[in-house]
């Protein structure tokens, strides 16, 4: 039964308010498999087959044929299923029904009993959305900035820093050493001069002759937004020209945009 391969923490999506670029980005990076699918079949799960699910909200097994894949380790069955959970509608049904065009944002689960439709675990509540071309088109832009960047370089943490002054009165440069969940270094820079505005850059690894100006609505800029720890470290944090070129930075890359809790 494939009802069996779901295990009720698979049970996470709800309808969530429209979601921010950061959102989407959570989203996209998080999840193995990224799908368009056409809604075939909503199943509301009883008491009995879902006795934990709260007053107002209500589970069903959705079904549905594949009209796109964006993201997929390999090649899938052409109709998928999976659990979905959340506020239930005025007749205690979900708040959708066939033929609900969806995004899907899950990973992959093994067996099933019939090998026609993929059975998937979804990565948060909020891993179906409403399938739009906006919003395909966004999730493709995503996924492909993702595959020529190296994937999801969120900040985790500063590893060291320096500041030094220009050849000039008003010149300098701050140069922060960055950790990432992926592994590999990133370096921040705030480079000041007399006659410009101060620039804020960002590099892979080590060279910072190929910094580029952080920009938003990107994943470097996700993984600074997202990452940077609010303040420097203390051993950093007593260097004013470090202070001051921080703080500087943390102000002009800007707030997160997270609206959601992202995907464990």
């Amino acid at each position: 039964m494939l009802l069996s391969l779901f295990a009720p923490q698979s049970a996470l999506l709800a309808t969530e308010p429209e979601l921010s670029w950061t959102d989407w980005a959570d989203l996209a990076l998080a999840s193995p498999v990224v799908l368009a699918v056409e809604i075939g079949k909503v199943d509301r799960l009883g008491r009995r087959a879902a006795p934990d699910v709260p007053p107002g909200e209500v589970r069903a097994l959705v079904e549905g044929n594949l009209t796109a894949a964006l993201k997929a380790p390999g090649l899938l069955p052409a109709a998928a299923a999976w659990l979905w959970q959340g506020p239930a509608n005025a007749r205690g049904r979900p708040p959708f029904a066939p033929p609900a065009h969806v995004l899907v944002f899950a990973r992959p689960l093994a067996g099933g009993a019939d090998p026609s439709t993929q059975p998937l675990a979804l990565v948060s509540r909020s891993a179906q959305q409403p399938w739009s071309a906006a919003n395909a088109d966004l999730i493709r832009q995503l996924l492909m900035e993702a595959r020529e960047t190296g994937g999801d370089r969120m900040v985790t943490g500063i590893t060291d820093a320096f500041h030094a002054a220009g050849a000039v009165e008003g010149a300098s440069e701050s140069q922060f050493f960055l950790s990432t969940r992926a592994g590999g270094p990133m370096t921040l820079m705030v480079r000041r001069s007399p006659v410009a505005d101060p620039e804020i850059l960002v590099a892979d690894g080590d060279l910072v002759d190929r910094a580029v100006p952080v920009t938003p609505r990107t994943l470097a800029w996700r993984a600074l937004a997202c990452g940077l720890p609010e303040s420097l470290p203390e051993r950093l944090a007593a260097d004013k020209g470090l202070a001051d070129d921080y703080a500087l930075a943390r102000a002009r890359i800007g707030a997160c945009g997270r609206t959601l809790q992202p995907p464990a």
